[in-house]
C-alpha cells in the first residue's frame, strides 16, 4: 500500500512550510526557543497566470521557477520541505476499527478493505492513517483518520520541488496544516478556556475555509465558495490601478486609508458577514448542537490587509469577532522581514501549519 510521504507523523528535522496556490508560493521556516517560535525565513513569489489548475500544477517548470526564486530571496540553507495537497483527489474520513490492532495490522486490513473507503484503485492513490482515539462508546474500537490521495497529484509537487533543489520530507493535506495552524490563533485569545469554541475563517482569493476549534481539536471543516478576489478587483478599479501587486504594495504603505476604500469595505464586510452566518448555521445544522455557541470568531486571510474591515464586521456580527495572525507576537529575522512577512502573516495559515510539524 503506498503511503504519505510520513503524512500526519512527526518529524525531527527543520523543515520549509511551502504553501503553492493559484496565485503564489509562499514559504516560511520556523524556530522555536524556551522563548517559543520565531520566523528564520520567509520569502513568496507570484506565480504565473494558469500555471496552477483546479489545485494541481499544470506549468512545473514555471512553478519549479518561482520556488527556487522564494528559496533564493529567502536566504535559507534549508532545501527540507513539507508541502501539502488538496482538492477532490484528496479523501479523508473516519471509520471505526478494533483497539487491539497495531500499525501493521490496520495497514493490511485498510488495504484489503479499501474500497469501501476509496473510490478510486489502490494503486493509483497514496494512504495514511492515524488513530485519533478509543472510540466514545466502545472500549474495544478506535477511531481512526484515514487520508487517501491520487498519486499523480503528490507526485507532481514532489517532482516540481525537486526541480528548484528541494526535497519533500512530509505531505500533509491542507485541511489539517490549517487546523495545526489554528493552536497558533488559539494562544493568542488568553481569556477563552480549553472548552471555547472558536471559528476560525481563513478568507482566500476564491475560496474560504471554515475549522471550529474546540479542547484544542478542529470539530468541524468546511470550505465555502467565497473569497476576496471581489474586493481586489474593485479596488484596483475604482483606484486606476493595473495588478495585485501594486493594490498590496498601496496598502503596506498606507496610501490607501479606510476613509479612502469605505464604500467598497462596507459592501464586501457586509458579504462576508452573511457568509459567516450563513456557515455556522450550517454548523449548527450538521453538529445538531443547538445549543452550541460560537464564543469567538477570527478572520484570517486576504481581508486582514484592508484598514477598516475589523470595525465593518464587528458592526454586522452578533458573535464577538477579532482578525487573526498566526505569527503576531513572533521574533522574526532581518531578511523574512525584508521579504514582507509582517504584512503577509496573516495570510500564512497553510504555511505556518506546515512549517509546524518540524515541531511536532
Amino acid at each position: 500500500m503506498a503511503r504519505f510521504a510520513s503524512l500526519l507523523k512527526t518529524r525531527s528535522r527543520s523543515l520549509f512550510g511551502v504553501d503553492i496556490s493559484a496565485q503564489r508560493v509562499k514559504m516560511l521556516e520556523l524556530d522555536r526557543s524556551a522563548q517559543g517560535f520565531r520566523v528564520l525565513s520567509y520569502a513568496s513569489q507570484p506565480l504565473a497566470e494558469g500555471a496552477i489548475a483546479d489545485h494541481q500544477i499544470v506549468e512545473a517548470e514555471a512553478v519549479a521557477e518561482a520556488i527556487a526564486h522564494a528559496l533564493e530571496r529567502s536566504g535559507s540553507r534549508t532545501r527540507d520541505a513539507a508541502i501539502a495537497v488538496s482538492g477532490p483527489a484528496v479523501i479523508s474520513k473516519i471509520i471505526d476499527l478494533p483497539s487491539v490492532m497495531d500499525d501493521a495490522e490496520l495497514e493490511e486490513h485498510i488495504h484489503f478493505d479499501a474500497a469501501q473507503y476509496i473510490p478510486y484503485p489502490i494503486e493509483e492513490v497514496n494512504i495514511d492513517f492515524q488513530v485519533l482515539e478509543r472510540h466514545p462508546a466502545s472500549e474495544d474500537m478506535n477511531r481512526v483518520l484515514l487520508v487517501a490521495c491520487r498519486r499523480d497529484n503528490i507526485e507532481m509537487q514532489v517532482a516540481t520541488l525537486e526541480m528548484a533543489g528541494m526535497k519533500v520530507r512530509l505531505v500533509d493535506v491542507e485541511e489539517y496544516a490549517l487546523q495545526n495552524a489554528c493552536r497558533l490563533l488559539t494562544a493568542q485569545q488568553p481569556t477563552l478556556d480549553n472548552g471555547a469554541s472558536v471559528a476560525v475563517f481563513d478568507v482566500g482569493a476564491r475560496n474560504t475555509r471554515l475549522t471550529v476549534h474546540r479542547n484544542e481539536r478542529s470539530v468541524y471543516t468546511r470550505e465555502i465558495a467565497f473569497g476576496d478576489q471581489s474586493l481586489a478587483e474593485r479596488l484596483l478599479a475604482a483606484h486606476d490601478m493595473s495588478d495585485i501587486d501594486q493594490l498590496q504594495a498601496h496598502l503596506r504603505t498606507g496610501n490607501l486609508p479606510a476613509s479612502l476604500i469605505e464604500p467598497e469595505i462596507r459592501n464586501f464586510s457586509e458579504d462576508l458577514a452573511s457568509q459567516i452566518e450563513r456557515s455556522l448555521q450550517f454548523y449548527v445544522s450538521a453538529a445538531a448542537a443547538e445549543n452550541e455557541a460560537i464564543d469567538q470568531i477570527i478572520v484570517v486571510g486576504g481581508p486582514t490587509l484592508y484598514p477598516g474591515m475589523e470595525p465593518a464586521l464587528k458592526s454586522r456580527l452578533v458573535q464577538p469577532v477579532s482578525l487573526g495572525n498566526p505569527l503576531a507576537g513572533m521574533l522574526a529575522s532581518s531578511a523574512a522581514r525584508r521579504n514582507g512577512v509582517d504584512f503577509d502573516a496573516p495570510s500564512l495559515m497553510i504555511t505556518a501549519g506546515l512549517a509546524l510539524r518540524s515541531f511536532e
